[in-house]
């Protein structure tokens, strides 16, 4: 399950994009879906800054 930072950044990202979605379980799921992308690519980042920090002292 996202944090819910995520999930309300994913809420401003698609937000204009709402009204134009006609299916609410289409729209909570592109929201949910967006979180954990959200999510993951802040982990990866972190991992990625983790191994750099490592290699270079």
């Amino acid at each position: 399950m996202p944090e819910t930072r995520h999930e309300r950044e994913a809420e401003k990202i698609l937000g204009p994009l709402s009204p134009a979605i006609r299916d609410a379980e289409a729209l909570l799921q592109s929201r949910r879906l967006l979180a954990e992308a959200l999510e993951n690519a802040e982990q990866r980042g972190r991992r990625m800054s983790a191994r750099q920090k490592e290699s270079s002292g």
